[in-house]
């Protein structure tokens, strides 16, 4: 149990009010104290493991229902490196309920060895249903770029072909119709390009890759190209190792994401990619398999930011904020990502704007 220095620390948690904001809180929140025992609970925690106050305090970290172990590790982790920890669906054996999944995080307080824990309990049947909504659109989305591509684009190539006869015998007022003909063509060619790629594609081979590479030949066409007239920062770190994915489609999917932020940002975008390594982050695979995803890729604008009616659908596919947007891009992303054993998440940044953030693995993890 803590001596005088620990109940200091929550002496000094109730001078500033704290108590009642780490109540309010929707997880469950600990204080853990420096031989993994529990010295103060907060918030949700007597609801989410259905134990009371007095059976916690007291009693070790790795007695706690579900998770025991997997607390016990994170927090130990945390206190000796002194560093905030993050571990992402950690399963729940038993499941308590329905929760099956929780995300852990662990927070070195103090100079007693104290260190905050918190749990956020995931359903795993919402996680799933949305897992399997998106593989649903993609099946839809794969079959209807089969037909698209036999039925459309052979008689769109005759149609802008015919177009461009015409105007060559068309005077200068009439010409702008087939001009808008061909442009209107080329628009629809485009969108059935994009949706021929999420029909099933060959396996891909997950190799080792400079983001950095990667990331600079990006920002290289974007600056070319699409944000010739934008302002872009990179952000960068040299040191970051290889990561576990596939070149070209890492470039797919950043050049994507660069793209949608110009065009949420408009004239006056400046566009902030970010690389970083970050510790404590991890996930599970669909194979059961827990993996880190240290190496963040952000992308930040400097836009109106993502409507919240959005948020939770903005990497479904024809869901789209721009006017005239397919919705597909960022399905695309999406896809790309989860296939590389990675996550790509958005919000809103505290600062304005949106950002998009990708965690990626190390190739050593992989071998």
């Amino acid at each position: 149990m803590l001596a005088g220095g620990g109940k200091g620390i929550v002496h000094e948690y109730e001078d500033f009010g704290a108590f009642d904001i780490l109540h309010s809180l929707s997880q469950a929140v600990f204080i853990v104290d420096a031989e993994n025992r529990f010295f103060e609970v907060f918030a949700q925690g007597e609801t989410v493991f259905e134990r009371s106050r007095e059976s916690l305090v007291g009693s070790a970290v790795s007695s706690l229902r579900g998770i025991g172990q997997q607390a016990e590790i994170i927090v130990s982790r945390s206190r000796a490196e002194n560093t905030a920890l993050n571990s992402y669906d950690v399963s729940v054996v038993p499941p308590i309920g329905d929760v099956e999944l929780m995300d852990l995080h662990a927070h070195p307080i103090g100079d007693e060895g104290c260190v905050v824990l918190t749990a956020q309990p995931r359903r795993i049947t919402a996680f799933l249903e949305k897992r399997e909504h998106m593989e649903a659109a993609a099946r839809s989305v794969s079959g209807l770029a089969s037909m698209l591509a036999h039925e459309i684009k052979n008689p769109l190539s005759g149609i802008r072909g015919a177009a461009q006869l015409m105007g060559r015998a068309l005077d200068s007022k009439n010409v702008k119709l087939t001009e808008l003909i061909c442009k209107e063509v080329d628009r629809i060619k485009g969108l059935v390009d994009e949706l021929e790629t999420f029909s099933t594609p060959a396996e891909q081979v997950i190799e080792p890759v400079n983001i950095h590479e990667v990331l600079d030949h990006v920002l290289n066409v974007a600056a070319a190209g699409f944000a010739n007239n934008c302002i872009i920062r990179p952000r960068f770190d040299p040191s970051l190792p290889p990561v576990a994915g596939h070149y070209d489609r890492l470039i797919q999917i950043f050049l994507n994401l660069v793209k949608n932020a110009v065009e949420a940002a408009g004239p006056s975008a400046d566009i902030t990619v970010t690389s970083a390594y970050r510790h404590g982050i991890w996930m599970t695979g669909r194979a059961g398999k827990r993996i880190r995803l240290p190496i963040e890729i952000s992308v930040h604008d400097n836009g109106p930011g993502i409507p919240e009616d959005l948020k939770d659908h903005l990497f479904d596919p024809f869901v789209s904020g721009k006017d005239g947007g397919t919705g597909l891009g960022l399905a695309l992303v999406a896809r790309y990502v989860s296939e590389m054993g990675g996550t790509v998440t958005c919000d809103n940044h505290p600062h304005g704007g949106a950002i998009f953030k990708v965690q990626l693995a190390l190739f050593e993890d992989t071998i």
